[in-house]
């Protein structure tokens, strides 16, 4: 899977708690139908979560999707292949922000 339009990193946090819950990447064409695809696609309720969509480079979006663990997992999981929807995986011994 590789990215061509405008790359979105979707973070959705727990509304009650401010708990990150998951992060997204999608291959979208602006800020708001790239949320409006993670809600629908990944059933995230918008009443719950707080959904935050930050703009990415293609190198930066392309280099994550191409990264991979120590063990040689990848850091992601594809929830969409067709709309290019990605699912961010990360170290649970790691800084999840790192």
């Amino acid at each position: 899977m590789e990215f061509s339009n405008k790359p979105f990193f979707i973070t959705v946090n727990n509304k009650f708690t401010g708990q990150f819950f998951k992060e997204y990447l999608i291959d979208g064409t602006d800020k708001d139908s790239a949320i409006q695809t993670i809600i629908d696609i990944c059933q995230v309720d918008p009443l719950s979560y707080n959904i935050t969509a930050d703009e990415a480079s293609l190198a930066q979006a392309n280099s994550w999707i191409e990264d991979k663990f120590p063990n040689g997992d990848s850091k992601h999981l594809v929830v969409d292949s067709d709309k290019k929807i990605a699912e961010l995986l990360y170290n649970p011994m790691g800084n999840p922000y790192g």
